[in-house]
């Protein structure tokens, strides 16, 4: 199978179209063509991560009895570590502009109180694996809690976003649907849930080819600022994270698996009886006793001889080497062998060796394409909370932060600081972005000024610095003697 990313379904119908129902269903139709084929490629790549890999297809024809099928699931590592460091640290809300702080905190509470983190970090693992993720938002119904709105990462496999052909390329719809069956367990349709800007329909149908005679269904408005499923595409491509390089990821476990085959092979060694009459029966019975014993009926010397062609582990263990750095290289994930053991070397230094800038680059880069759709998500959350609960928010009054560990060369990253802030040229919140030491500059800041006060980057003792010398005092009385 030849991958090249996920298709973006798109569609001639136009937003007004979507408020009809028949032009809404014939739109449904056409684009779950195109989704099933995203369909086929996202269950290979989710098979792929959790080791239906294809070396577990191999076939050997010389010894066939000895065929080892090893799966070195790299799928799993790199899905793992690119997700572990772009998301696992949940994502911060902070004040873009204006006096809204108390409004920007009750955000942050509504969405730790709905544990949104964990749904980014679903989402992220789609994205890695499927090249793709789903988030769906919905207002509390019968079961409604504190905050009136609840958040899901959806699978890719039965969700899909329908875009308007247009250069806006807005979002008509999104559909998730579920297998229905009967009481043998045998499928027998679909309950297919459409999510327009408008109001959810939901269609029970025999399949999406029959979906205009379907036998149920329904509708349910809404007004909550646009489609509620939001598409995360990983990138532009809509590439997972891994999914370019398994030619490579399958040469390596081919290279290991023939490893094991070579060491099997050696240590079942065929046997070669040179000018010996050996039947099997004869033969079984050596092998029980553990001796063998020959027996000629010519002058020519008779002798047993061992077949063996063992592979240069040194060489194969040098080419499965350069495989993995290979693999590591082309995904930008850091490596575990540690090629300097130089006790000098700096924080940087080892970041730029080892991969960790690399990992970095990656994680930018993503965060690029995981804010676009965020805030398609933040303005749907902050419509409901704005209705529900008075909180007067917009987007443009909140920043997204995106955090990861910041104590990377904290030394290097306090003496610039200190050294910037020396140069009374840049304000305290200046040097912090600069130096990259805090996600919420603006918290930090608030919050140093509250416990410093005139002390706050060493204000209090600039200005003592800076007072001119008091005139001497003189004495009165030593004038008059």
């Amino acid at each position: 199978m030849i991958l090249k990313g996920r298709r973006k379904i798109m569609s001639e119908y136009s937003l007004a179209d979507m408020k009809d129902i028949n032009k809404l269903k014939q739109a449904i139709h056409y684009s779950y063509q195109t989704h099933q084929v995203n369909r086929t490629e996202i269950r290979y790549l989710m098979d792929y991560k959790n080791g239906e890999q294809e070396i577990l297809n191999k076939v050997k024809e010389v010894r066939p009895e000895i065929n080892n099928m090893l799966v070195v699931n790299h799928a799993q590592m790199i899905t793992r570590s690119i997700t572990g460091y772009f998301l696992g640290t949940p994502i911060q809300y902070t004040q873009a502009r204006g006096d809204n702080k108390e409004a920007i905190d009750t955000l942050n509470q509504a969405l730790l109180f709905e544990d949104k983190a964990s749904v980014d970090k679903d989402i992220a693992e789609y994205q890695s694996i499927c090249g793709v993720g789903y988030r769906v938002i919905y207002t509390d119904g019968e079961y409604g809690d504190e905050v009136p709105f609840e958040d899901k990462a959806l699978n890719p496999e039965n969700t899909f976003v329908v875009y308007e052909n247009k250069v806006a390329e807005k979002p008509l719809f999104g559909v998730n649907y579920t297998a229905l069956y009967d009481g043998t367990g045998a499928e027998i349709g679909y309950k297919i849930y459409c999510y327009t800007d408008h109001g959810l329909y939901t269609f029970i149908s025999e399949s999406f080819d029959l979906l205009h005679d379907t036998n149920e269904e329904y509708y349910s408005p809404y007004a909550i600022g646009g489609v509620p499923i939001i598409e995360y595409p990983n990138n532009i491509w809509r590439l997972g994270d891994w999914e370019l390089v398994i030619g490579v990821m399958e040469a390596y476990n081919t290279l290991q698996s023939g490893r094991l085959d070579d060491i099997d092979q050696l240590v079942q060694s065929l046997l070669v009886f040179v000018n010996a009459d050996i039947d099997k029966e004869i033969y079984d019975e050596m092998r029980e006793a553990g001796v063998i014993i020959l027996k000629n009926s010519t002058t020519n010397k008779t002798d047993v001889k061992v077949m063996n062609n063992a592979l240069d582990q040194t060489g194969v263990a040098q080419l499965a080497g350069e495989l993995k750095d290979l693999i590591y290289a082309l995904i930008g994930i850091p490596d575990r062998n540690n090629k300097s053991a130089g006790g000098g070397d700096t924080g940087q230094a080892v970041e730029l060796r080892d991969g960790w800038a690399d990992l970095e680059i990656v994680a930018r880069n993503k965060e690029l394409t995981f804010k676009r759709a965020e805030k398609q998500s933040l303005k749907i959350m902050l419509t409901i909370l704005n209705s529900k609960m008075g909180v007067k928010l917009s987007l443009m009054d909140i920043n997204i932060k995106f955090s990861r560990n910041k104590n990377n060369n904290l030394l290097v990253k306090t003496q610039a600081y200190s050294n910037l802030i020396a140069t009374k040229t840049l304000d305290p919140a200046d040097c912090l972005t600069i130096v990259d030491l805090v996600s919420d500059v603006p918290e930090y800041v608030s919050r140093g000024r509250a416990f410093w006060g005139e002390d706050f980057a060493g204000k209090a003792t600039d200005m003592a610095q800076n007072e001119p010398p008091s005139e001497p005092k003189i004495d009165d009385k030593s004038q008059n003697e």
